[in-house]
């Protein structure tokens, strides 16, 4: 197997030939030139660099500006985050797996990972000159990424083929919730040092561990799809002015279960509370129609709204998870640069939203 760069100067003439050839991408040119630079934004769980390449050919496929996404240089995020939740191997196979997964991804040029030392790298096509408005989306930008979700999720709607892969996080898999729950629980017991109301959520973190069973076997009685898992605008590029196209970057953390959970992840993390209370219903009616127009008829409004609640409480879960175990001054010094409250996207948002929607009551009812 072809070594796994672990920094911006493995990325060499010599690899580049190699991986890109053997992915089918050079064709019969050859790479001549390559230079690297790390991104000035640390990602959380993995490293970006950004390699400008240049070639033999000027044959118009050929990628110039590649994003390559490699192994985090942080041991606490490996020993914490990547060895418990497997994100390196989900990634590399669904970008193997789903090159066309219904809503547009990047072109992934070449994926790597190796288990035993928990490292991967991916390859994947400059999505510029669109651009991400990191946890800045405006509304009309939410609007848009909402309406992509009826077309990916209609595509995979109770198709058997998810069950069979197993890096995809099933929406049965106890081990995981347990696992993920617990953590959730744990950490939401600090989250007064932090934050000056958050009794809602430390409730509802505890009666989640408890009821895990019952959610569970709720879920499991529920259509699924293929859900992207942390589908907010961090992770989105939407064109510009001199181009490009909307994208859905970093699947981390593909799941099989409710597509709400999608539409629930980013309304509520990063739609400010007057706006989500405002458009909500309104939004949920167009992601039903956007689903009736794709074929999916049997499926009403109210079990909408009962997915969307486990939502809540998934996207919440993993909130609780962020703010506890990853660093989250990254996400603090890159808010307070858009001015935003990064309480308010964190935290504080879905936690309104989990108690409009009466999620505790509903949790205590299972």
């Amino acid at each position: 197997m072809l070594a796994i760069p672990a920094d911006s100067g493995d990325f060499t003439v010599k690899w580049l030939n190699s991986a890109l050839g053997d992915s089918g991408c050079l064709g019969q040119s050859k790479v001549v030139k390559c230079s690297a630079r790390v991104s000035k934004e640390p990602g959380q769980t993995a490293e970006i660099i950004f390699l400008d390449v240049a070639y033999d050919s000027d044959a118009p496929d050929l990628p110039q500006s590649i994003v390559a996404k490699i192994t985090s240089q942080n041991p606490t995020i490996i020993q914490e985050i990547i060895a418990n939740y497997d994100q390196y191997r989900r990634e590399t196979s669904f970008y193997r797996d789903f090159p066309d997964p219904g809503i547009p991804v990047p072109d992934c040029l070449y994926q790597s990972y190796d288990l035993s030392a928990q490292e991967f790298v991916i390859l994947m096509r400059d999505l510029a000159p669109a651009e991400s408005p990191s946890w800045a989306a405006s509304e009309d930008q939410i609007v848009v990424a909402l309406s992509k979700l009826p077309a990916f999720h209609s595509k995979w709607w109770n198709q058997d083929l998810l069950r069979g892969k197993d890096y995809l996080v099933q929406f049965d898999d106890a081990e995981f919730f347990t696992l993920a729950f617990t953590a959730a629980q744990i950490i939401s017991e600090n989250l007064p040092k932090i934050f000056s109301d958050c009794k809602a959520t430390m409730e509802l973190m505890a009666v989640a561990k408890e009821k895990l069973p019952k959610m569970l076997s709720f879920l499991a009685s529920r259509p699924y799809t293929l859900v992207h898992g942390d589908y907010h605008s961090k992770q989105m590029f939407f064109p510009t002015a001199k181009g490009g196209h909307f994208s859905v970057i970093d699947w981390q953390f593909p799941f099989v279960a409710q597509g709400a959970w999608d539409f629930a992840r980013l309304l509520n993390v990063c739609a400010t509370t007057p706006f989500r209370q405002a458009s909500e219903k309104l939004l949920l009616a167009d992601y039903l129609a956007g689903l009736r127009a794709h074929g999916i008829e049997s499926y009403s409004m109210d079990e909408l709204e009962q997915d969307y609640r486990m939502g809540l409480v998934i996207s919440h879960m993993i909130n609780t998870i962020a703010v506890g175990s990853t660093d989250i001054s990254l996400v603090v010094t890159e808010c307070n640069a858009l001015g935003i409250d990064w309480q308010d996207l964190m935290f504080y948002r879905t936690q309104r939203s989990l108690i409009d929607w009466q999620v505790r009551q509903v949790l205590d009812d299972l």
